[in-house]
């Protein structure tokens, strides 16, 4: 049994037009939050390479889950760090969202860009207990594609976790709890948040660098029903009036084995 601190922290993409809130100005805030947080694991979504290995390079004892993937400079890739010192990685691989998800870069359903999901298979250094942990970013348009990505996904989590080892997934799911999207993956999985809070009512976790809350609980932490879950927060952490994203991090402590 071990018990894992995780987060999945939208990066947001390095762009000029978000001016003081462009990636090289909140790396540094970036970088704080975790080393305060000091999870685990946590999965991130809406970056390139440079900006992903930019990070990467200014944490200590953090891998990537990335062995497996080819990169493509025009596309955003969500990713799964970890703990070298807490975890070894033993698989890991990508799926495209799409009707097609073994073609590179495929979209389908009116989908703006395509999505992927990336998974790893973990094994505790201390309890050998081992896992299945998953992140993904969906369509940010069309609710009819984010519907088709939670199918793809849903196979991948049965697919890929041949072993039928305990899952955690985390993500940026462009949607509610509730949408069609949240009810496919819930069909098997729980909400770590509705584990561990009475309600939902305001929650929100996009906040366009403002630190209002808008357009409601967009970022899950979802795990099948033998994770325990112990806590799960928000995290509104600001710097000085400045924020790591433009997404609230969602950080949980779960207990698996």
């Amino acid at each position: 049994m071990v018990e894992l601190n995780i987060m999945s922290l939208n990066l947001r993409k390095e762009t000029e037009e978000d001016s003081e809130n462009n990636w090289p100005e909140r790396i540094g805030l970036v970088v704080r939050l975790i080393n305060e947080v000091m999870p685990h694991l946590f999965g991130t979504q809406e970056g390139r390479r440079p900006q992903v290995y930019g990070l990467l390079e200014a944490l200590e004892g953090y891998g990537i889950a990335d062995h497996h993937r080819h990169w493509d400079p025009q596309r955003f890739y969500p990713c799964i760090f970890y703990r070298r010192d807490a975890l070894e990685l033993l698989e890991s691989g990508d799926r495209w969202l799409s009707e097609t998800p073994e073609v590179h870069a495929s979209k389908s359903w009116g989908s703006a860009y395509p999505r992927l999901a990336t998974w790893a298979r973990y094994r505790s250094r201390d309890s050998r207990t081992e896992f299945f942990f998953a992140c993904t970013h969906m369509d940010h348009v069309s609710a009819e594609a984010r519907s088709g990505q939670a199918r793809v996904l849903r196979d991948l989590l049965q697919e890929e976790n041949r072993d039928s080892l305990p899952v955690i997934l985390v993500g940026d799911f462009n949607d509610v709890p509730g949408s069609a999207p949240y009810q496919t993956l819930t069909s098997s999985l729980k909400d770590v948040w509705l584990n561990t809070h009475s309600h939902d009512a305001g929650e929100g976790t996009w906040h366009g660098f403002s630190g209002k809350a808008q357009k409601g609980r967009l970022d899950w932490i979802l795990a099948s029903p033998e994770v325990q879950a112990l806590d799960a927060t928000i995290l509104r952490t600001s710097y000085q009036g400045r924020y790591p994203s433009d997404h609230f991090p969602v950080k949980a402590v779960v207990e698996v084995g």
